[in-house]
């Protein structure tokens, strides 16, 4: 079919490229519903031949206006568009990289720092996913009143569900997880709080012994600055990036998920393991207070003895595990991707 690129959404398509972390995620199931409903919309993304990403962001600056019309609205959907395309709307999940530049690498945060104030005055509009990050953005950016509109984000429930016991067999024979096991998932960055994790993870696994394992699903990226400090039991297994058909039935078989995050935009992993009705730790601060509420167990993150309180409270108590699993099921069925679709689209729209 032809599109006609004059009355067509344009989708910044950088993202294809990337690998799939929560703001990808968000692009994906976004554009899935668009597929479903038949929205049209056309990508704009770098050539093939461009491998790193550094040249990727280059095109995107340079080229990519140049690529679209000058009627045709451009949607930026994971925290970055090109800055000489004004009529844009960039998703801007939050902006820790401005206000925790400590936790990135060097470059990283100039490139950011350079691009993102220019950016932010020119598009037409700004989607974030929670009053949290309006919040912050605002007080980092006051130009931005008025432009920003907050759609929470939603989960793929025809996805993430619990999986039935045969599923977790093969999972846990796959993963080697022979134990009963604790599970968080976030890239390996300083804000996911690693090195609290394990330093709490240390001093409850003396009261378990081998019998109960912490799986730390996720790998580094290039952007952030972090290395691993403390030391790493032999209960403790990094399982790198999983596959994505792979995460539900992770979920199903832990005992509890725990996400002690020091600052998140939004949080989709929290309503990932309550849908696989896994009981949740996350932390009572930034948008996860907000996200939570009363359905998660909530700790202080920068406390590494309330990590650990956290932790043996769930543990050892099966009926209250039960009982967060049951409300947070609930809760988590609440938010829909097509939900989140449809008002992205009717925002797009209000903008062209």
């Amino acid at each position: 079919m032809q599109i006609d690129q004059d009355n067509c959404l344009a989708i910044n398509g950088h993202f294809l490229k990337q690998p799939v972390t929560g703001v990808q995620r968000y692009a994906h199931e976004i554009i899935r519903v668009f597929d479903h409903e038949q929205i049209p919309y056309r990508y704009v993304e770098p050539p093939e031949s461009l491998e790193s990403d550094s040249l990727r962001q280059l095109w995107m600056q340079g080229v990519m206006p140049f690529k679209t019309s000058k009627n045709e609205l451009l949607w930026s959907p994971t925290n970055i568009g090109p800055v000489l395309k004004e009529k844009q709307v960039i998703t801007l999940h939050d902006i820790a990289d401005q206000l925790y530049p400590e936790w990135f690498n060097d470059r990283y945060v100039q490139w950011r720092s350079l691009i993102l104030p220019s950016l932010l005055r020119r598009v037409k509009g700004i989607i974030t996913v929670s009053q949290y990050s309006k919040q912050t953005i605002l007080e980092q950016f006051p130009y931005t009143e008025g432009k920003i509109n907050v759609i929470y984000n939603g989960v793929r429930l025809e996805h993430f569900y619990k999986r039935d016991a045969q599923e977790v067999k093969l999972l846990r024979d796959k993963y080697n997880l022979k134990h009963p096991f604790v599970i968080t998932v976030g890239s390996l960055d300083p804000r996911k709080n690693t090195n609290r994790l394990l330093k709490a993870w240390n001093l409850i696994s003396k009261s378990y012994s081998r019998d109960i394992e912490l799986a730390i699903v996720g790998g580094g990226m290039e952007t952030f600055d972090f290395a691993i400090e403390e030391s790493i039991g032999e209960n403790v297994r990094f399982l790198g990036y999983v596959d994505d058909e792979d995460l539900p039935g992770l979920y199903t078989a832990s005992q509890v998920f725990i996400y002690p995050s020091l600052f998140e935009g939004f949080g989709l992993p929290v309503l990932e393991a309550m849908a696989c009705q896994t009981p949740v730790i996350t932390s009572n601060t930034t948008s996860l207070s907000e996200l939570a509420q009363n359905y998660a167990l909530t700790i202080n993150p920068h406390t590494v003895k309330d990590i650990a309180r956290g932790l043996e409270q769930l543990l050892t108590d099966q009926h209250r595990r039960e009982e967060m699993s049951a409300k947070g099921y609930d809760y988590a069925r609440k938010f829909k991707w097509s939900k989140s679709a449809r008002k992205t689209y009717q925002y797009l729209c209000s903008k062209q």
